[in-house]
């Protein structure tokens, strides 16, 4: 009897140290961005990698050292649809074929008890704070924490650290825009979504709205003639004519005609079909009123923001200038941005060392990338934030920095 007693305060003992252990291991946040699940269609962006994503976040709820996952928005593409479809559905999207995998394997994730699971708002799926689009999310994947909140924005932060979040609000034609259209937020890059979907559909291209978008403004030539202007005085060029002339431009070159309706189905308050033509009336002036609306960023910033430059913004944001002071809780020392679909990594040693990384993306035809931080104890109290830029398919992280902060 005393032996067996013995063994069981033994095994009783190992079971709860590998508890603690386990506990105390798992000190990482994995952070992922931009999978654009679409449905089943020509001009989606997620087909060839849904596979690595799915298992991608198999192998994440297998680990024991990941404490959190944050996906920092875009995880459903309800843009990327042409002109005379209908917008996809949030269940539309989940209950695509193509994306049966993935939904699995973050359907399991969140139900790991060992792990929290948090996504945050993005601009194609700008309208997860719609109740029904709420909803479908957390039915679909019980346990998933959402941070969105009207008009399509959210933000994860943690220990007055790190901030981060999709990077959509400081980009001239992806932030959300409730005043050119009364009770819309969806913004003119909406509409430039679905204007190169039809240009996918109809070419059987693939094509992307952060290239194009990138093609159409570096290039000022690609635009009408009386919009030209060049693309080193940025000042001189960028303006609401300039605005809409790349939208125009686009529209042309997608072979979307100024008479063509988007159909809408009421989809954010739009109750008629808007016509090309009438839209570039709709948005005309978001740029000269830019400052009054959005007020973070200047309008130069926002538009080189959508093509690549959000260290802009997180530079701005680190160095926290008084009229940004009352928008943001705290001055970070971390921040995260996706949108761009382009990884980046950037360290910046000073009074107050900073580190700007973006997660990149998982769509076709670009390299599938992820963040991860590790957050340690240090000596006196301090932790360390230990964070890295990862590639699918590498053994070992591109970029790692190491920041040292100090306890409160």
């Amino acid at each position: 009897m005393a032996k067996r007693i013995s063994m069981a305060i033994f095994l009783a003992c190992t079971l709860f140290a590998t508890q603690i252990s386990g506990a105390v291991g798992r000190n990482k946040i994995v952070f992922v961005s931009d999978m654009h699940m679409n449905v089943d269609g020509n001009y989606s962006w997620l087909v060839e990698h849904a596979d690595d994503l799915a298992d991608f976040l198999n192998g994440v709820g297998k680990r024991d050292d990941v404490a959190e996952v944050v996906i920092l928005g875009d995880l459903v593409d309800q843009w990327v649809t042409p002109v005379k479809n209908g917008p996809n559905s949030f269940s539309d999207v989940l209950a695509a074929s193509n994306n049966t995998a993935i939904v699995a394997a973050l359907k399991e994730l969140c139900a790991n008890p060992n792990l929290k699971v948090t996504y945050v708002a993005g601009n194609h799926d700008m309208l997860s704070f719609e109740d029904q689009n709420k909803e479908t999310l957390v039915t679909t994947f019980p346990g998933l924490q959402v941070i969105s909140d009207s008009p399509g924005i959210g933000a994860y932060t943690k220990n007055d650290v790190i901030w981060a979040e999709h990077g959509h609000r400081y980009t001239m034609f992806n932030a959300p825009d409730t005043w050119s259209h009364p009770g819309s937020h969806l913004p003119l890059g909406y509409f430039i979504s679905r204007l190169v979907a039809t240009k996918s559909a109809t070419s059987g291209q693939v094509i992307t709205t952060p290239d194009v978008l990138d093609r159409f403004i570096k290039a000022p030539t690609k635009t009408p003639r009386r919009f030209k202007g060049r693309a080193s005085e940025p000042t001189d060029v960028f303006s609401d004519a300039f605005v809409i002339g790349v939208f125009n431009a686009i529209a042309l070159w997608c072979e979307v005609w100024p008479w063509n309706k988007f159909t809408m189905n009421n989809i954010d308050s739009f109750s008629t079909d808007p016509w090309v033509l009438n839209l570039s009336f709709v948005y005309d002036g978001i740029y000269d009123k830019w400052p009054v609306r959005q007020n973070r960023v200047s309008q130069v910033e926002a538009v080189w923001d959508d093509i690549g430059h959000l260290s802009g913004a997180a530079n701005l944001i680190f160095e926290m200038p008084q009229y940004l002071q009352d928008k943001y809780p705290f001055t970070p020392r971390i921040i995260l941005f996706g949108h761009t679909h382009q990884a980046a990594f950037q360290y910046h040693s000073g009074d107050m060392d900073t580190i700007y990384v973006n997660t990149g993306t998982w769509i076709d035809n670009k390299p599938m990338t992820w963040v991860e931080i590790e957050i340690a104890s240090a000596e006196e109290g301090q932790q360390l934030y230990v964070v890295s830029l990862w590639f699918n398919g590498e053994s070992s992280p591109r970029q790692t920095a190491t920041l040292t902060v100090a306890a409160d």
